[in-house]
């Protein structure tokens, strides 16, 4: 796609509204500008995205969730049970 466009006054340029909202990385090589659609993750994430077989893992176990490979969750009725009967004083 080409496109001749005009940057106003105060810097803007418009790309249009299939773009609105996006974030983007700006480069200038040698007067040429790139723009590079970017989707950022937050630090206390990012070693998830570092963490191949982390990831793999994930994936894994979403693509299971999706074709309703679920799991029995955790007895929590036994669980109840199990802590009532466990005395609170210290010996």
């Amino acid at each position: 796609m080409s496109a001749l466009k005009i940057i106003d006054d105060k810097g803007r340029l418009t790309l249009g509204r299939e773009y609105a909202g996006r974030r983007v990385q700006i480069e200038d090589r040698d007067g040429e500008l790139v723009l590079t659609f970017c989707r950022v993750v937050p630090e206390r994430e990012a070693w998830l995205w570092e963490n191949d077989r982390a990831i793999a893992m994930v994936r894994s176990g979403l693509d299971q969730a999706a074709h309703g490979e679920l799991n029995e969750g955790p007895d929590l009725a036994a669980a109840i049970e199990l802590a009532d009967s466990i005395s609170d004083e210290v010996e």
